[in-house]
């Protein structure tokens, strides 16, 4: 089964060897980008950001920007990165699932001997490497981005910033296996992802902005996401979101191995 399962992911990797550089190469421009530009314009940031209510900065994860991983954070991890490669997951196995069983290419791996339930987590582990592959080349264009302006960026912090987003975006794979499940149109497997992502950002931002409603904030994943890049990873919240998003996608398995494959 082993050697199955290796074989169906490989598979998924090969269909989709594109995705690192097509998502990749976009993003890790524009954190380049942000990096780059930092020195040039760090002391107009900090004396504006001054200004900031506390709980408005405290709100976006914006920090002081008086260093470049702040910045950073504030631009492209705090929301960007994570929503566009938590939806690279879904995406990734929306294709692998229901985009397959909408062109008749899910017939043809099943007709292996091999389980829906294989081939579920086939799906989840191939977008693990290839969500895995896009953060790396990501992080790495952003580090040439701050080793050519001067910008200081460290190696160790960006690694913590971008590993951390990992188990996030697994969630939205975990959870585009359980609407598989029950949904084999890629439209509504993708959009439903997209949706949960949004929803969470938007519920641990309420939190931030009311103390009030600070305790709802214990409902997203945002709140498990952190700030890694400035404080490091939490390996509570970072097997917590990887068991999460394990659960999810068994849970998705086991729908997925009762449910009618006709699109």
């Amino acid at each position: 089964m082993n050697d199955r399962l290796a074989a169906v992911v490989g598979f998924h990797l090969q269909e989709r060897r594109r995705s690192p550089l097509a998502w990749g190469l976009p993003l890790g421009a524009m954190s380049a980008f942000i990096v780059a530009i930092y020195p040039s314009v760090q002391s107009a940031l900090t004396k504006v950001v001054a200004q900031y209510p506390e709980g408005l900065k405290q709100a976006f994860g914006i920090g002081e920007l008086a260093n470049v991983e702040q910045y950073l954070h504030g631009e492209m991890l705090s929301l960007i990165v994570p929503l566009a490669v938590g939806y690279l997951a879904a995406r990734a196995v929306a294709s692998d699932l229901s985009g397959a069983a909408e062109s008749g290419r899910l017939e043809v791996v099943l007709s292996a001997p091999v389980t829906r339930t294989a081939v579920c987590l086939a799906a989840f582990l191939a977008a693990a490497v290839e969500v895995a592959a896009v953060l790396l080349l990501t992080l790495v264009l952003s580090l040439l981005g701050s080793l050519v302006a001067g910008a200081g960026l460290g190696v160790g912090d960006a690694l913590a910033g971008f590993a951390m987003v990992w188990p996030l975006a697994l969630v939205g794979a975990g959870l585009a296996i359980v609407v598989c499940g029950f949904s084999l149109k890629t439209s509504v497997v993708t959009g439903v992802v997209a949706g949960f992502l949004v929803a969470m950002y938007v519920v641990d931002l309420i939190g931030k902005l009311d103390d009030s409603l600070s305790g709802v904030r214990y409902a997203s994943i945002f709140k498990y996401y952190g700030n890694a890049i400035e404080s490091g990873i939490d390996p509570v919240a970072f097997l917590g979101l990887t068991a999460f998003s394990l659960l999810l996608g068994w849970i998705g398995a086991m729908l997925f191995e009762r449910s009618d494959l006709n699109v």
